[in-house]
């Protein structure tokens, strides 16, 4: 049935069984399929596509076009698509929908709420009275947003989120229409079956996690963590969701599902093909010792670190032993060192015939303390051996004043920091020689054991590639007492095919840390102290070999997190000082109190270029989920 005073355009596609009521304006090109109800005073502008079954209250205005305001600085937009309502949907009275904008079935538009152009609802979707949707944002299935809750431009909504009354969110931190504010604007993303409270105010670009609970009345200026409730101004963590209070079961279980420390498949996974044809490649020339592959390497490995020599060796803790022997480090010799590293660092320097001399580490770091450096010089010190730990240089500025001062040599243990840098200079290539390992952990690992020494120095290097073959310079002429210790052109040619992912997967790393940094903060576990998160030295490049927290009950929190699936690993139980072996040494507990107290309380977390983003969260909520209220 259609009113006498409806003004119906002669190109409108109009059912017949349609109703439309008095005073109503249907534009040329709209299409009313079968059952749709128009109330009274209801204006259709053209091209409006509205589904079967559909009712619309009185007063609507659906498929307007936008116009920019009178002050506005902004470029008009381009002709907007017509406006399309499904299947099914009720549309309140006083109800105004922009062009642009698509509603999928089944959806509820309030009374008096408006939704601007080029936003996407999904299906069954409720906007409650007075709600404020403003352009392009995209609404999921089954969501409902409350009575007068205002929703800005660019915001992202999930499935079976819940928004209550009154809630605010928020896009752009510029006054004023202008290119800039629209520009920079980020609206907030609420994951899949969030809820959020009454008047809550979300800050812009924030994200609320899957299955997050706000509290009513607060403020959430950083990422809400998934599975979280948060409550305050500003937002903190209280306390996780109860299972019995989650809607998507199946992802509570994958969560906590296994995150392995590290997973070389992955990336092993990715590089199938290249790793394959050049070991075959290899196996075919029959030449595996010292061949073309190795020289490459230890072209382009020196690049990378900045200096012009690299001689490949058979491992890290070789690469230590043959730079300490190269730098003239004799039998009696003291070289300084920290006692909070790998025993290789140590290791080495006594199978050199030296004395390793402990300073303790700067607390903040983990590195050695250069601050305590001179007062353990004496005759006898013959080297520094900083070592640049899970990613980080040392205070090289520092250390490379005090070597100059007194006329020491400066070894630089790599092994964890390939691509670090101090001030912009790459670790490796800033005392007399640099040490690397590319054990399969490490930034940039091979398919075994493998290593290598950078210098500068020309003497050193041509020493090193002397004494890893016996000391020989010419084959069976022997000058020194050198060992049989050479990088093999298999592992060469494998670390070749990863080299050029290499900063690629830095960059990775350096994201997953920020990630986790920004996780752990919007736990509130840094701010109470339950979790200190690695630092960062200002002016340098951290590479994250390792990502490495130190952390309140740390056995308790790693077994914790090993009964669900996680893995985590302890660099280092045990200082150096402290190890049987070197207990001739005369130190004792107590002797260096900030590399025990790290010894006792560091935790690294899964960290690899591979790691995806649902499972760093996995990892911080698991943690989060641990300490509970008594961290909050």
């Amino acid at each position: 049935m259609i009113a006498k005073t409806a003004v119906i355009n002669p190109k409108a596609k109009v059912s017949n069984d349609c109703t439309i009521g008095e005073y109503c304006v249907v534009e040329d090109g709209v299409v009313l399929e079968e059952g749709v109800v128009l109330g009274h005073h209801v204006v259709i502008h053209s091209g409006t596509v509205i589904g079967a079954g559909t009712v619309i209250g009185d007063g609507s205005v659906l498929g307007r076009s936008p116009l920019p305001a009178a002050t506005s600085t902004v470029k008009a937009q381009q002709e907007l698509s017509p406006l399309v309502i499904g299947k099914n949907c009720i549309i309140g009275t006083g109800v105004v929908v922009y062009r642009g904008t698509r509603l999928d079935d089944s959806c509820f538009l309030g009374d008096n709420s408006s939704v601007r152009e080029n936003c996407k609802l999904g299906k069954a979707v409720l906007v409650g009275q007075r709600v404020v949707v403003e352009n392009g944002v995209e609404i999921g299935d089954y969501t409902k947003i409350q009575t007068g809750a205002y929703i800005t431009a660019a915001t992202k909504i999930e499935e079976r989120v819940f928004v209550a009354p009154m809630v605010t969110t928020t896009n752009d931190n510029y006054m004023g229409r202008t290119e800039k504010r629209f520009a920079s604007r980020r609206g907030p993303i609420l994951k899949k079956g969030c809820r959020v409270g009454g008047g809550v105010t979300l800050l812009p670009g924030i994200t609320i996690g899957e299955e997050a609970f706000i509290a009513a009345g607060s403020i959430v200026t950083k990422d809400a963590p998934p599975y979280q409730l948060l409550m305050g101004a500003p937002a903190r963590v209280k306390r996780s969701v109860p299972d019995d209070e989650l809607l998507f079961h199946e992802k509570k279980k994958d969560d906590n599902s296994t995150v392995p420390s590290f997973d070389l498949k992955r990336q092993n996974e990715a590089l199938k093909t290249e790793l394959s044809a050049v070991l075959g490649k290899v196996v075919a020339s029959g030449q595996f010792i010292l061949g073309e592959n190795v020289k490459a390497l230890e072209n382009e490995i020196a690049q990378v670190c900045g200096v012009q020599y690299g001689v490949g060796v058979a491992s890290g803790s070789d690469a230590l032993y043959l730079a300490l022997l190269a730098c003239g480090i004799e039998p009696g010799d003291e070289v300084i060192t920290t006692p909070f590293t790998f025993f290789a660092t140590a290791g080495s320097i006594v199978r050199a015939g030296a004395v390793p001399v402990f300073v303790d580490i700067d607390p903040k770091t983990y590195n050695m303390d250069p601050d305590l450096i001179e007062e353990k010089i004496t005759p006898r010190t013959k080297a520094l051996l900083p070592v640049h730990l899970f990613g980080q240089a040392a205070d090289m500025g520092r250390i490379m004043e005090i070597a100059y001062k007194h006329g020491l040599k400066v070894i630089e243990d790599v092994a964890q920091a390939l691509g670090c840098e101090y001030q912009g200079r790459p670790g490796g290539g800033i005392g007399d020689a640099g040490c690397l390992s590319f054990f399969p952990t490490k930034n940039l690992g091979c398919f075994g054991d493998g290593g290598m020494v950078v210098t500068n120095n020309q003497k050193i290097a041509e020493r090193v590639r002397m004494l890893r073959v016996h000391g020989a310079k010419k084959k069976y002429y022997h000058e020194l007492l050198g060992v049989n210790s050479r990088l093999d052109e298999l592992q060469a040619a494998v670390l070749r095919i990863k080299l050029p992912h290499f900063k690629g997967w830095l960059k990775k790393r350096e994201e997953h840390a920020e990630l986790y940094n920004d996780l752990f903060k919007a736990s509130g576990l840094t701010v109470s102290g339950y979790v200190k998160t690695p630092y960062h030295l200002p002016g340098c490049r951290h590479t994250y070999n390792q990502y490495t927290i130190a952390v309140r009950k740390r056995d308790e929190l790693r077994d914790y997190l090993k009964e669900r699936g996680i893995g985590t690993t302890v660099y280092y139980p045990l200082p150096l000082h402290l190890q049987p072996v070197f207990k001739e040494l005369g130190y004792k507990k107590g002797d260096f109190p900030h590399a025990e107290q790290a010894a006792g309380s560091v935790l690294s977390l899964p960290m690899f270029p591979e790691l995806t983003e649902e499972e760093i969260r996995c990892v911080v909520k698991t943690i989060t989920d641990f300490y509970g209220d008594e961290a909050q």
